[in-house]
């Protein structure tokens, strides 16, 4: 009895053994989850669409094989050597991805990848500066100017294609009548586009509106002591531009004044000057006739008191 027991334990022992190695031995296949790396990227590509870090792979092998497998460890390694800049459909072959040689890989999914490329570039373009406003009425902007005029940008070729200049954030310019506005604007920069700087200083000049007109004036005489003296012509005609707000005063004549100034220690005798003119803020004058009036100077007597005897 006793001995039949044992022979019966070690037969059971031994068929638990057979069908062990006999079901370790047996093929099964099963997915994977396995990482997807990248190697050869060119210098300066890079991909902007299509991008996985991770593939599905189905495996053949023995039972105990397969349980062996350490998929952290595992990766399928696609070689790049050869993108272009663009479309690049790219075939995942299992061929390409070596386990063990016991184990097979026997499909990938996805089959391919449509990965899209793109190179990253530099350029430079012109900064436009974007403001509205004037500080009053009747003006213009005469000059506009930032600093720096150029700058560089940095980005993918697709996107830098179509950028021929950067522009700022929109400048408003304060109604206070000032000549003058100065300070720094942001630049705007299209998605994923880098500048050299963030922002630009800018300076507008502005100016009145003006409008070209002949006026007749009467020449006005500066008065010293010690000499007197006459002129001829007595008026001049001018060719002004004077700014559009000044012509809308009803009495923008009296504001003009044209002078005839021989200066405090003229020659005495008779020679030819040129009229100065004395005029508000904006008005420039372009052409005078005659440029120049014959003066004659004379010496005042003084009348001394006879001497008494």
């Amino acid at each position: 009895m006793w001995n039949n027991w044992q022979y019966r334990a070690l037969a059971l022992f031994m068929a638990l053994v057979c069908w062990y190695v006999v079901s370790g031995q047996e093929k099964v296949e099963t997915w994977l989850e396995v990482p997807l790396e990248f190697v050869n990227l060119p210098q300066h590509m890079e991909i902007t669409s299509g991008f996985v870090s991770k593939i599905q792979v189905r495996i053949r092998g023995t039972s105990n094989q397969v349980r062996s497998l350490n998929a952290s460890r595992m990766a399928y390694k696609l070689d790049l050597g050869r993108i272009q800049a663009g479309t690049n459909v790219i075939p995942l072959v299992p061929e390409s991805m070596v386990i063990t040689s016991a184990v097979e890989v026997v499909e990938i999914s996805p089959a391919r990848l449509e990965l899209v490329a793109d190179v990253m570039v530099s350029k430079s373009v012109p900064v436009h500066l974007d403001w509205e406003g004037m500080p009053g009425e009747d003006m213009l902007l005469r000059s506009s100017k930032v600093e720096p005029e150029q700058v560089i940008i940095t980005g993918f070729a697709s996107a830098l294609d179509a950028v021929d200049r950067v522009s700022t954030v929109r400048i408003q310019v304060l109604a206070d009548g000032a000549m003058n506005a100065s300070g720094r604007a942001r630049l705007l920069l299209p998605k994923d586009v880098r500048s050299s700087v963030a922002s630009v200083a800018y300076e507008l000049a502005f100016g009145f509106i003006t409008q070209e007109i002949w006026v007749k004036m009467n020449l006005e005489s500066v008065g010293y002591k010690g000499f007197s003296y006459t002129f001829e012509p007595k008026f001049v005609r001018a060719r002004l531009e004077m700014p559009v707000r000044l012509l809308k005063d009803k009495d923008w004549r009296e504001s003009l004044h044209m002078f005839v100034d021989p200066g405090s220690n003229p020659a005495i005798g008779q020679s030819v000057i040129r009229p100065v003119p004395r005029f508000p803020e904006g008005v420039r004058i372009l052409e005078t006739k005659p440029e120049e009036i014959e003066i004659m100077i004379k010496r005042n007597e003084i009348l001394m008191n006879p001497v008494e005897e």
